[in-house]
């Protein structure tokens, strides 16, 4: 604990020391604004982390890595009626990819509108928005791909314009603790046309790189950026801490703000706060993340205590097993208190739904009373092996088992 609040406190000295106004104003900026309660605690160094649904701002490639069906809302309130919305849904398909929706909006209104003689009439907003379109993908063990096609959309009184646009994304993962992330924004550059001045959004390049330390608990990332304009390359930096399984402390800076904040997760709901320091002041972002499904081995056996010489002679294992690549073999174990595997199922390739158990051995003998531990193991067809969590039964012939309430002797 002293170790990870001292890292989080020697990286808050550095994101205060280097801290620096930065360069506003260019088109498309909002599109990087802030997104993603996780992202902004670590000072947006997130291409090479890149794993959570703002992954499709930072790095879409990011997405290839992510496990369940996740739906991200983020609402921020701004100064001057001035508000920030993101909103993002990804899907994984066993076998295809990972797809994403999103969409952002960076909206201001109450501004009063005027004629000729300068009375006003009115009042009006403007606002950039964006819908984008996000695919991924691992095409080795250790490189994962992914784009963007993104429809942009500007408002500014009675002027409005639109432009189409698109990225591509590279995530590289040469070991267990180190993630390179590469992100071209705009490689397909937008162009908005207001009234008779068209704009288009400059090619940006992100590198990224995030080391994962005692078994993921000490995250720290860095980004650089290089918009292919004028302006100079972007620094930022981050890290993320794991005090308690579940809970995440993060610090970092972009060089225009120094940023703080914690997630914590209670599945199926993430919660990830941040608060930026800046020169126009104090920002709270936060954002609430819902995950559901997924690739994993889950089991369940129903009923989790029988008797083969009672009414209910044997228990049914329900069987939940999603992988992200096509299956090609599994098996699954049934364990006495000793270890011992006493019954034995596989196949070849996608497992069944359930199996029935009937208190018997691989000889075909009556396995003797007790607890025994059912686990599966799988294997895709990129060799990946998955196991599930142990899943508990009871088998207990002391007594026959009947219809209704029957309190079984320990």
């Amino acid at each position: 604990m002293k170790r990870i609040v001292s890292v989080i406190l020697i990286c808050a000295g550095m994101a205060a020391f280097a801290f620096a106004a930065g360069d506003y104003g260019t088109p498309g900026e909002y599109l990087t604004w802030g997104i993603g309660g996780e992202a902004s605690g670590l000072g947006r160094a997130f291409t090479g982390l890149a794993d959570d649904p703002s992954a499709v701002i930072y790095n879409p490639a990011g997405l290839a890595q992510q496990n369940p069906l996740q739906i991200t809302l983020q609402h921020v309130a701004l100064f001057y009626d001035t508000m920030f919305d993101f909103a993002a849904v990804t899907y994984p398909v066993s076998g295809v990819g990972t797809f994403a929706l999103s969409y952002l909006r960076l909206g201001s209104t109450g501004y009063d509108s005027r004629d000729n003689n300068w009375n006003t009439s009115g009042t009006f907003g403007i606002s950039d928005q964006a819908f984008i379109l996000s695919y991924a993908k691992d095409m080795t063990p250790w490189l994962a791909g992914g784009v963007n096609l993104k429809l942009v959309d500007e408002s500014v009184f009675l002027e409005n314009g639109m432009g189409f646009g698109a990225d591509a994304a590279l995530l590289w993962t040469p070991t267990e603790m180190i993630n390179v992330g590469l992100d071209i924004i705009n490689i397909v550059p937008p162009t908005v046309k207001l009234s008779d001045t068209a704009e288009s959004f400059p090619i940006t390049m992100k590198l990224g790189f995030a080391f994962k330390f005692l078994g993921d608990r000490i995250i720290p990332v860095f980004d650089i950026e290089k918009e292919f304009t004028q302006q100079d390359l972007k620094f930022m930096m981050g890290v993320e801490a794991y005090p308690i399984q579940d809970l995440a402390l993060r610090v970092g800076y972009d060089e225009t703000e120094i940023t703080f904040g914690a997630g914590y997760l209670i599945k199926p709901v993430k919660l990830d706060y941040s608060i930026s320091i800046d020169t126009l002041g104090i920002t709270n972002r936060a954002a609430l993340t819902l995950e559901f499904g997924g690739f994993d081995i889950n089991l369940k056996a129903d009923p989790n205590i029988f008797s083969p010489v009672g009414v209910k002679k044997n228990t049914t294992i329900a069987i939940y097993a999603v992988t992200k690549y096509p299956i090609s073999e599994w098996e699954l174990n049934i364990m006495n208190e000793d270890g011992d595997v006493v019954r034995t199922y596989s196949g070849d390739e996608k497992p069944p739904t359930s199996i029935i158990w009937d208190g018997k051995d691989d000889r075909g003998l009556p396995v003797s009373d007790g607890e025994y531990k059912i686990v599966m193991k799988v294997k895709d067809k990129n060799n990946t092996s998955i196991e599930s969590g142990k899943e508990t039964v009871k088998v207990s012939s002391a007594i026959p088992m009947q219809p209704g309430s029957i309190k079984l002797e320990e």
